[in-house]
């Protein structure tokens, strides 16, 4: 079944045929879910972004104690510029990359097709695998009854996901501005010295900027899963 499913999709992608509307599904599903990240990607690089100006002209502004020596602010201005700014750049490599995939999707997708590969697995698995390569060789676009039940669920889950992860991004993004401008006012006060409250809000402020981080992998992620499951679905059925 493997052969005859690759050989059929790679006959499809090499002769630019569009006479198989199944094989089509699959192409722009392929398509959208790299749009899907060029679009999330961008607007995360906007935010990146327009946080980076925003930390490097606080930390210009911030107070200097020496030429030596900055005040915590200064690093904590400076340390989030630095962090914010390489974010920004590696959001805009990524999405500069799906975007070459989104505008020549068939290079990209041959190389999906290569990964397809039949394992010894469960019986429902192996009937998935079946409903896939006879819905690619019947040339219909209307998903088989078993496969659009499995690509609706993928979409429900991904949905909960995605929003889920989504609030949890407000959430610490928002406990780490907090902490943060608590920790730089406390710094900039008469009073300095910092007790366990303030040591804990050190450690709770890296917690939660690398807890942000990951949501954002996360929210991303889930964005794609949920607008455009088919892809992924039949990747993860042919890897299992």
């Amino acid at each position: 079944m493997k052969d005859e499913l690759q050989r059929t999709l790679h006959g499809i992608i090499e002769s630019g045929s569009k006479s198989n509307a199944a094989v089509n599904e699959i192409i722009h599903d392929y398509t959208k879910f790299h749009a899907v990240l060029v679009i999330v990607g961008g607007g995360f690089f906007l935010l990146f972004a327009w946080l980076s100006l925003l930390f490097w002209t606080a930390f210009g502004r911030s107070p200097k104690i020496g030429h030596a020596r900055w005040s915590f602010a200064s690093k904590t201005y400076f340390s989030f510029g630095l962090l914010s700014s390489s974010v920004a750049l590696i959001i805009m490599l990524i999405a500069i990359v799906n975007l070459t995939t989104t505008l020549h999707p068939l290079h990209g997708f041959s190389f999906v097709v290569d990964s397809l590969e039949l394992t010894d697995g469960a019986t429902y698995k192996d009937e998935l695998k079946n409903a896939v390569n006879d819905w690619v060789q019947s040339g219909h676009s209307a998903l088989p009854p078993i496969l659009q039940e499995r690509i609706d669920s993928r979409i429900e889950f991904h949905t909960t996901k995605a929003i889920g992860s989504g609030l949890l991004l407000i959430l610490s993004a928002g406990l780490s501005l907090y902490l943060w401008r608590a920790l730089v006012r406390r710094a900039n006060s008469n009073d300095s010295t910092w007790g366990l409250k303030e040591k804990a809000y050190f450690t709770l402020g890296h917690a939660t900027v690398a807890l942000s981080l990951l949501m954002v992998v996360i929210v991303a992620a889930n964005i794609q899963g949920a607008l455009a499951p088919m892809t992924i679905f039949i990747v993860n059925l042919f890897s299992s």
